[in-house]
Protein backbone atom coordinates (compact mmCIF):
# COMPACT_ATOMS: atom_id res chain seq x y z
CA UNK A 1 0.00 0.00 0.00
CA UNK A 2 1.29 3.15 -1.12
CA UNK A 3 0.64 5.32 1.97
CA UNK A 4 2.48 2.68 3.79
CA UNK A 5 5.21 2.93 2.33
CA UNK A 6 5.58 6.79 2.44
CA UNK A 7 4.70 6.37 6.14
CA UNK A 8 7.46 4.36 6.34
CA UNK A 9 9.52 6.45 4.57
CA UNK A 10 8.72 9.76 6.95
CA UNK A 11 9.20 7.54 10.00
CA UNK A 12 13.13 6.91 8.45
CA UNK A 13 13.83 10.07 7.90
CA UNK A 14 12.71 11.79 11.01
CA UNK A 15 14.73 8.94 12.96
CA UNK A 16 17.58 9.49 11.21
CA UNK A 17 17.14 13.52 11.25
CA UNK A 18 16.01 14.35 14.70
CA UNK A 19 16.60 10.89 17.22
CA UNK A 20 20.49 10.80 17.17
CA UNK A 21 19.85 7.83 20.17
CA UNK A 22 22.20 4.66 20.38
CA UNK A 23 19.49 3.53 22.25
CA UNK A 24 15.73 3.39 21.03
CA UNK A 25 12.82 2.00 23.07
CA UNK A 26 9.57 1.18 20.26
CA UNK A 27 6.21 0.70 21.55
CA UNK A 28 3.16 -0.52 19.50
CA UNK A 29 5.14 -2.38 16.69
CA UNK A 30 4.43 -5.45 14.77
CA UNK A 31 8.06 -6.54 15.16
CA UNK A 32 12.10 -6.34 14.93
CA UNK A 33 10.77 -6.13 11.06
CA UNK A 34 9.36 -3.44 11.06
CA UNK A 35 11.99 -1.48 12.83
CA UNK A 36 14.78 -2.62 10.62
CA UNK A 37 12.52 -1.16 7.76
CA UNK A 38 13.12 2.41 9.82
CA UNK A 39 16.27 2.44 11.26
CA UNK A 40 19.47 3.79 8.69
CA UNK A 41 21.15 0.87 7.13
CA UNK A 42 18.17 -1.36 7.34
CA UNK A 43 19.21 -1.84 11.14
CA UNK A 44 22.60 -3.43 9.93
CA UNK A 45 24.46 -1.04 12.59
CA UNK A 46 22.00 -2.41 15.34
CA UNK A 47 21.10 -5.16 17.79
CA UNK A 48 17.39 -6.05 18.75
CA UNK A 49 15.30 -7.03 21.85
CA UNK A 50 12.33 -7.81 20.24
CA UNK A 51 8.42 -9.01 21.90
CA UNK A 52 7.54 -12.26 19.79
CA UNK A 53 4.49 -14.04 19.76
CA UNK A 54 2.00 -11.37 21.83
CA UNK A 55 -0.38 -9.85 19.92
CA UNK A 56 -0.46 -6.65 17.78
CA UNK A 57 1.50 -3.35 19.42
CA UNK A 58 4.55 -5.45 20.39
CA UNK A 59 7.54 -3.59 21.89
CA UNK A 60 11.06 -3.52 20.41
CA UNK A 61 14.36 -2.40 22.28
CA UNK A 62 17.44 -1.28 19.06
CA UNK A 63 20.87 -0.61 20.12
CA UNK A 64 24.15 0.30 18.23
CA UNK A 65 26.14 -2.67 18.22
CA UNK A 66 29.23 -0.59 19.21
CA UNK A 67 27.73 0.34 21.94
CA UNK A 68 27.90 -2.64 24.21
CA UNK A 69 27.08 -6.53 24.60
CA UNK A 70 23.94 -8.14 24.75
CA UNK A 71 23.68 -10.05 28.40
CA UNK A 72 19.66 -10.94 27.83
CA UNK A 73 16.96 -10.05 26.11
CA UNK A 74 13.42 -11.00 28.48
CA UNK A 75 9.72 -10.68 27.80
CA UNK A 76 8.47 -9.67 31.07
CA UNK A 77 5.01 -11.86 31.15
CA UNK A 78 4.05 -10.98 34.71
CA UNK A 79 3.08 -7.37 33.65
CA UNK A 80 0.85 -9.07 31.26
CA UNK A 81 -1.17 -10.33 34.27
CA UNK A 82 -1.01 -14.23 33.31
CA UNK A 83 -4.01 -15.07 35.35
CA UNK A 84 -6.37 -12.62 33.97
CA UNK A 85 -8.77 -14.04 31.12
CA UNK A 86 -7.88 -13.01 27.86
CA UNK A 87 -9.77 -9.93 27.42
CA UNK A 88 -8.35 -8.41 30.61
CA UNK A 89 -4.79 -8.95 29.55
CA UNK A 90 -2.43 -6.05 28.96
CA UNK A 91 0.59 -6.09 27.30
CA UNK A 92 4.01 -7.64 28.43
CA UNK A 93 6.98 -5.58 29.47
CA UNK A 94 10.15 -5.87 27.80
CA UNK A 95 13.68 -6.30 29.79
CA UNK A 96 16.87 -5.75 28.07
CA UNK A 97 20.61 -6.14 29.71
CA UNK A 98 23.33 -4.31 28.16
CA UNK A 99 27.15 -4.90 29.22
CA UNK A 100 28.57 -1.11 28.88
CA UNK A 101 32.12 -0.46 29.64
CA UNK A 102 32.39 -3.48 31.77
CA UNK A 103 29.08 -1.99 33.57
CA UNK A 104 25.38 -3.62 33.24
CA UNK A 105 22.82 -1.46 31.78
CA UNK A 106 19.00 -2.93 32.10
CA UNK A 107 16.15 -1.17 30.55
CA UNK A 108 12.54 -2.05 30.93
CA UNK A 109 10.44 -0.92 27.59
CA UNK A 110 6.52 -0.46 29.02
CA UNK A 111 3.39 -0.15 27.59
CA UNK A 112 0.80 -0.41 30.46
CA UNK A 113 -3.37 -0.11 30.16
CA UNK A 114 -4.85 2.58 28.58
CA UNK A 115 -7.95 4.58 29.81
CA UNK A 116 -6.89 5.21 33.35
CA UNK A 117 -4.63 8.50 32.72
CA UNK A 118 -4.69 10.93 35.70
CA UNK A 119 -6.23 11.13 39.38
CA UNK A 120 -7.42 14.96 37.88
CA UNK A 121 -9.59 13.73 35.08
CA UNK A 122 -11.29 10.45 36.64
CA UNK A 123 -9.16 8.20 35.73
CA UNK A 124 -8.97 7.09 39.79
CA UNK A 125 -6.33 4.40 40.06
CA UNK A 126 -8.04 2.95 42.67
CA UNK A 127 -11.98 3.61 40.91
CA UNK A 128 -13.97 0.46 39.49
CA UNK A 129 -13.43 1.65 36.11
CA UNK A 130 -12.22 -1.95 33.92
CA UNK A 131 -8.92 0.22 32.83
CA UNK A 132 -8.34 1.50 35.83
CA UNK A 133 -8.74 -1.59 37.64
CA UNK A 134 -6.18 -3.67 34.99
CA UNK A 135 -3.68 -0.60 35.78
CA UNK A 136 -3.99 -1.21 39.79
CA UNK A 137 -3.36 -5.07 39.04
CA UNK A 138 0.12 -3.92 37.12
CA UNK A 139 1.52 -1.79 40.14
CA UNK A 140 2.52 -5.00 41.91
CA UNK A 141 4.90 -6.34 39.10
CA UNK A 142 6.41 -3.56 37.90
CA UNK A 143 7.80 -2.94 41.45
CA UNK A 144 8.62 -6.54 41.27
CA UNK A 145 10.63 -5.81 38.57
CA UNK A 146 12.13 -2.80 39.65
CA UNK A 147 13.32 -4.32 42.64
CA UNK A 148 14.67 -7.41 41.43
CA UNK A 149 16.05 -5.23 38.43
CA UNK A 150 19.15 -3.81 40.39
CA UNK A 151 19.91 -6.25 42.79
CA UNK A 152 22.63 -8.00 41.10
CA UNK A 153 24.69 -4.33 40.93
CA UNK A 154 23.28 -3.10 37.56
CA UNK A 155 21.82 0.54 37.24
CA UNK A 156 18.40 0.56 35.65
CA UNK A 157 16.29 2.76 33.50
CA UNK A 158 12.15 2.57 33.01
CA UNK A 159 10.56 3.97 30.37
CA UNK A 160 8.11 4.13 27.47
CA UNK A 161 4.40 4.59 27.39
CA UNK A 162 2.32 4.51 30.77
CA UNK A 163 -1.08 6.01 29.68
CA UNK A 164 -0.57 7.66 33.46
CA UNK A 165 0.06 10.60 33.78
CA UNK A 166 2.45 10.75 36.45
CA UNK A 167 3.35 14.52 37.01
CA UNK A 168 -0.23 14.30 37.99
CA UNK A 169 -0.19 11.33 40.89
CA UNK A 170 3.07 13.39 42.02
CA UNK A 171 0.61 16.46 42.60
CA UNK A 172 -2.43 15.00 43.89
CA UNK A 173 -2.74 15.46 47.59
CA UNK A 174 -4.67 12.40 48.62
CA UNK A 175 -2.51 9.69 50.47
CA UNK A 176 -1.16 7.25 47.99
CA UNK A 177 -2.97 4.10 49.57
CA UNK A 178 -6.49 3.76 50.53
CA UNK A 179 -5.54 2.95 54.05
CA UNK A 180 -3.23 5.51 53.79
CA UNK A 181 -0.14 3.81 55.14
CA UNK A 182 3.39 4.40 53.78
CA UNK A 183 4.43 3.02 50.03
CA UNK A 184 7.68 1.86 51.61
CA UNK A 185 6.12 -1.12 53.37
CA UNK A 186 3.75 -3.93 51.26
CA UNK A 187 0.94 -2.65 50.89
CA UNK A 188 -1.74 -5.18 52.67
CA UNK A 189 -4.52 -6.67 51.42
CA UNK A 190 -7.48 -5.16 49.68
CA UNK A 191 -5.79 -1.87 50.23
CA UNK A 192 -5.33 0.04 46.94
CA UNK A 193 -2.79 2.38 45.63
CA UNK A 194 -3.56 5.89 44.01
CA UNK A 195 -0.15 6.41 42.59
CA UNK A 196 1.37 4.05 40.71
CA UNK A 197 4.91 6.19 40.55
CA UNK A 198 4.71 6.55 44.80
CA UNK A 199 4.70 2.54 44.90
CA UNK A 200 7.18 1.29 42.40
CA UNK A 201 9.55 4.55 43.14
CA UNK A 202 9.46 3.94 47.03
CA UNK A 203 13.16 4.27 47.85
CA UNK A 204 13.03 0.57 48.38
CA UNK A 205 15.42 -0.88 48.34
CA UNK A 206 17.62 2.14 47.52
CA UNK A 207 19.63 0.56 44.44
CA UNK A 208 15.77 0.94 42.78
CA UNK A 209 14.93 4.45 43.64
CA UNK A 210 13.55 5.29 40.37
CA UNK A 211 12.70 8.76 39.56
CA UNK A 212 10.77 10.23 36.79
CA UNK A 213 13.37 12.56 34.47
CA UNK A 214 11.86 16.19 33.92
CA UNK A 215 10.46 16.89 30.63
CA UNK A 216 10.77 19.82 28.08
CA UNK A 217 8.96 20.23 24.91
CA UNK A 218 11.44 21.12 22.16
CA UNK A 219 8.60 23.87 20.51
CA UNK A 220 8.34 27.40 21.10
CA UNK A 221 7.94 29.58 24.11
CA UNK A 222 4.08 29.35 24.32
CA UNK A 223 3.87 25.42 23.14
CA UNK A 224 6.19 24.98 26.85
CA UNK A 225 4.52 27.02 28.54
CA UNK A 226 1.49 24.33 27.34
CA UNK A 227 3.48 21.67 28.32
CA UNK A 228 4.45 23.19 32.18
CA UNK A 229 0.67 23.73 32.64
CA UNK A 230 0.23 19.89 31.79
CA UNK A 231 2.01 19.04 34.24
CA UNK A 232 -0.06 21.00 36.76
CA UNK A 233 -3.35 20.13 35.60
CA UNK A 234 -5.76 18.56 32.76
CA UNK A 235 -5.33 20.61 29.88
CA UNK A 236 -8.71 21.95 27.98
CA UNK A 237 -10.04 20.46 24.93
CA UNK A 238 -8.67 23.55 23.04
CA UNK A 239 -5.31 23.61 24.79
CA UNK A 240 -4.88 19.74 24.26
CA UNK A 241 -5.68 20.48 20.45
CA UNK A 242 -2.99 23.44 20.68
CA UNK A 243 -0.24 21.71 21.42
CA UNK A 244 -0.83 18.42 19.39
CA UNK A 245 -1.14 20.95 16.00
CA UNK A 246 1.33 20.46 13.66
CA UNK A 247 3.25 24.18 14.54
CA UNK A 248 3.49 22.77 18.10
CA UNK A 249 3.96 19.28 18.88
CA UNK A 250 2.00 17.72 16.33
CA UNK A 251 0.92 14.29 17.84
CA UNK A 252 -2.50 13.32 18.99
CA UNK A 253 -1.09 12.73 22.64
CA UNK A 254 1.33 15.37 23.15
CA UNK A 255 1.56 14.98 26.76
CA UNK A 256 1.15 13.14 30.12
CA UNK A 257 1.46 9.54 28.80
CA UNK A 258 5.00 8.91 27.80
CA UNK A 259 8.29 9.01 30.50
CA UNK A 260 11.99 8.26 31.44
CA UNK A 261 12.56 7.13 34.74
CA UNK A 262 16.18 6.22 36.38
CA UNK A 263 17.62 4.60 39.30
CA UNK A 264 20.77 5.97 40.80
CA UNK A 265 23.94 6.27 39.28
CA UNK A 266 22.10 7.40 36.40
CA UNK A 267 22.94 10.78 35.41
CA UNK A 268 20.94 12.97 32.50
CA UNK A 269 22.43 15.75 31.11
CA UNK A 270 19.33 17.93 30.99
CA UNK A 271 15.56 17.05 31.07
CA UNK A 272 14.00 14.11 28.55
CA UNK A 273 12.88 16.36 25.24
CA UNK A 274 9.29 15.82 23.67
CA UNK A 275 10.39 16.41 19.61
CA UNK A 276 7.54 18.13 18.15
CA UNK A 277 6.73 15.65 14.77
CA UNK A 278 5.12 19.15 12.80
CA UNK A 279 2.79 17.86 10.08
CA UNK A 280 3.66 14.12 10.31
CA UNK A 281 0.89 13.57 12.94
CA UNK A 282 -1.68 13.67 10.99
CA UNK A 283 -4.04 11.25 8.58
CA UNK A 284 -4.99 12.62 5.00
CA UNK A 285 -7.21 11.59 3.28
CA UNK A 286 -5.81 12.94 0.08
CA UNK A 287 -7.58 13.43 -3.59
CA UNK A 288 -10.73 11.05 -4.00
CA UNK A 289 -8.61 8.02 -6.11
CA UNK A 290 -6.39 7.87 -2.30
CA UNK A 291 -3.11 8.25 -4.29
CA UNK A 292 -1.75 10.99 -2.67
CA UNK A 293 -2.95 9.70 1.07
CA UNK A 294 -1.14 10.30 4.54
CA UNK A 295 -0.88 8.01 7.70
CA UNK A 296 0.46 9.69 10.74
CA UNK A 297 3.66 8.42 11.81
CA UNK A 298 2.97 8.12 15.31
CA UNK A 299 0.24 9.75 17.80
CA UNK A 300 2.94 9.84 20.48
CA UNK A 301 5.87 12.12 20.29
CA UNK A 302 9.05 10.43 20.38
CA UNK A 303 10.80 11.36 23.64
CA UNK A 304 14.79 11.62 24.50
CA UNK A 305 17.42 11.79 26.77
CA UNK A 306 21.09 11.86 26.98
CA UNK A 307 22.07 9.65 29.76
CA UNK A 308 25.33 8.74 31.59
CA UNK A 309 25.91 6.10 34.30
Amino acid sequence: MEAYRKRQEQIANFISRSVPSEIIAFQEVSGEQAIREVLPNGGADYDFCPVTGYKVQRLVIAWKKTLGEKVSCAIENALSLPSNPDDKRPRPGLALTLKIDGKLLRIMDVHLKSSCVSPFDGGNLEGSSKDCVILQQQIDPLESWTESAAADGAKIVLLGDFNRNLWHELRDQRPARTDASGTSSPRPAGVLSRSLIEEIADGQPAAANLKVLDEHCQISDAGQALCTQAEIHDLTTPETQLLASENYLGCRHPVGLDHILVGPGINSDGPAEHLSIGNLGGNKAGTPNGKDQTLAISDHCPMIARLSF
